[in-house]
């Protein structure tokens, strides 16, 4: 104790701290060190003095065992194993009305850090050390932001409407017995090498990976306001990735993603394996394709599809963040969403419905990867309605007050940035009350080309979402997205519908404009929906391998038919095919 207290330059310390209750009587060693840790840390106080005291201290941690194994072609590339913590300590200071967070430096720390290592055991004084040098860090990081924060409003005007940077919410504790699962790690290597060797009846694919992660772990979250949390923390993936290239130099990738909150709900092994077989033959037919042309016009979506759309031009912009506070002139690298003014306004045909529900576990029988029972920040998780009769009703909100939302309704579960966290959706359904088969659709569809005096229109029956392309890709996107809205993830299987029916695969084709706007020009629904699963990031376009927080998502979607969709084919310098053919896999 007295070296620590010698070598702290700036303690912790607020009278105002509510006294720690006591948890249950099965605490462990995480939960002892958390609470004693706590308890401390009232009565401490700013060395030489000073007015910022800490209001709100929050100590999450992370225990995890993770696997992760990468094979190609059916051989094992990297099987890897891991034991980590990963703690998550926040210090607030000044009050719930006006707190260091929300500028443009909040959360930035230049000085020394010695809390870069975390002990695997349960040792309770070795935990109690992490977690004290990792406070006293958050709390002079804090105390820095606080600094630049008010220099910042001294320089500029207040913002025109004030709202609090901090919202309280009622203390829970529900510390459940967690059961922790030992990963098959032999049986799903074997699988992993089994799925990649399908690729190697495909000459066409010239790259191809498939990769499976899985996480068994716990979650611990204390604050001083009396919330106290011990939750499972289960995640498993599988990534089936294939590139190729046609014969114009035109580089052709897909991806399918997996994803489940344990290992066990993942889909059987049949049917993984019709995914990754499917991903080799989309590869196959998109190399012998022709390449699109641009095209503006009726465009029918399938339900997957649309579920891939709408999880980013609905469910990301849902998530409203507050733009932060930045000295007059200075560029500040914030996209806002695109329904923040929105509120009350209609952005669907008045036959559609959308809410997010984390508290469903499954939907057809299928299990559905959004389900949690609390968010980072401790607050139980809400079902929200978002949308009602097409008109935006909700957001997905964390205890940073937004416009018309003081209050969190438990989808804090990403990172965000600017000292707060970012919202998310969990299960989002989009539920159309008027709807037909999806042959109907292709009928309409064709009527309104020959109506219009169009050639054909299009099917979208995939898109690139979790976006596996590289960051190159990634980055013009951003860039042709114009900084104002956030990127969508180009179509990786449209097709042409002629008159007669039959439908023909066009490579290369975009998107173009895009936007939430676009919504309001759906024309129908279809009766069949599908329900797609992905890992959620705070990486645009949900980039896979992303590093940072996961947030397994599913979204239940019907088709769509939309009145106009417009497509084009980017100008841009194709690499040429490779000179020497690959060697037989035969032999």
């Amino acid at each position: 104790m007295i070296r620590r207290m010698a070598a702290i330059s700036a303690c912790l310390g607020c009278a105002a701290l509510v006294a720690w209750p006591q948890t249950s009587p099965d605490d462990d060693a995480v939960l002892k060190a958390m609470r004693d840790e706590l308890d401390r840390s009232r009565q401490l106080r700013i060395v030489g003095g000073g007015d910022d005291a800490p209001y709100f201290i929050g100590y999450g941690l992370t225990d995890d065992y993770s696997f992760r194994v990468t094979a190609s072609l059916g051989a094992v590339f990297a099987a890897t194993s891991n034991h980590y913590r990963v703690p998550d300590i926040q210090v607030r200071v000044g009050s719930y009305d006006f707190d260091d967070t929300g500028h443009i430096y909040s959360g930035y720390y230049a000085g020394s850090r010695f809390d870069t290592a975390w002990p695997l055991d349960d040792n309770y004084a070795n935990l109690r050390d992490a977690f004290w040098l990792a406070t006293d860090r958050a709390y002079k990081t804090a105390l820095e932001s606080m600094g630049r924060k008010r220099a910042a409003l001294s320089s500029a005007n207040a913002p025109a409407e004030k709202l609090a940077d901090f919202s309280e919410t009622p203390p829970v504790k529900s510390l459940a017995k967690v059961t922790r699962t030992k990963i098959d790690e032999a049986g799903w290597t074997s699988r992993t090498a089994a799925l990649s060797s399908l690729f190697k009846a495909y000459p066409e694919v010239l790259s191809s990976e498939v990769a499976f992660e899985a996480i068994e772990g716990v979650t611990y979250f204390m604050d001083n306001e009396g919330t106290a949390l011990r939750t499972a923390d289960h995640v498993a993936i599988v990534n089936v990735k294939a590139e190729g290239q046609a014969q114009d130099g035109m580089i052709l990738h897909d991806l399918t993603q997996l994803a489940a909150l344990d290992p066990e709900k993942l889909p059987a092994e049949a049917e993984m394996t019709r995914a990754a077989t499917a991903v080799a033959e989309e590869i196959r037919a998109l190399k012998n394709a022709p390449a699109g042309e641009a095209f503006s016009g009726p465009t029918l979506f399938e339900p997957r599809a649309a579920a891939q759309l709408l999880a980013q031009l609905v469910g990301e912009n849902v998530a409203v963040a507050r733009k932060p506070l930045a000295e007059p002139g200075r560029q500040v690298n914030f996209v806002p969403s695109e329904f923040e003014s929105r509120l009350g306004s209609r952005i669907l045909p008045e036959f559609f419905d959308v809410t997010d529900d984390p508290t469903e576990t499954e939907w057809n029988g299928r299990p559905l990867a959004g389900h949690e029972l609390f968010d980072l920040e401790g607050v139980p998780d809400q079902k929200i309605a978002l949308v009602e009769k097409g008109i935006l009703k909700g957001f997905a909100t964390t205890r940073q007050p937004v416009r018309g939302f003081p209050r969190s309704n438990g989808h804090a579960r990403l990172s965000g940035g600017f000292g707060a966290r970012g919202a998310a959706i969990t299960n989002l359904f989009i539920h159309a009350s008027d709807a037909a088969s999806m042959a109907d659709l292709k009928r309409k569809l064709i009527d309104m080309c020959k109506q219009r005096g169009k050639p054909y229109g299009m099917l979208v029956r995939k898109l690139d979402f979790p976006f596996s392309g590289g960051q190159g890709e990634a980055r013009a996107l951003i860039t042709a997205a114009g900084g104002s809205t956030r990127p969508v993830s180009p179509a990786l299987l449209v097709y042409r519908v002629y008159p007669d029916g039959r439908e023909e695969l066009v490579r290369g084709l975009r998107f173009r404009g895009i936007t939430t706007r676009t919504l309001r020009d759906i024309l129908a629904a279809s009766a069949e929906t599908a329900q797609f699963d992905f890992i959620n990031n705070s990486y645009p376009m949900a980039m896979v391998g992303a590093p940072g927080y996961m947030a397994p998502t599913s979204v239940i979607a019907p088709g769509l038919l939309f009145d106009e969709i417009e497509f084009e084919l980017p100008q841009e310098q194709l690499p040429k095919p490779p000179i020497v053919p690959a060697p037989s896999m035969k032999e």
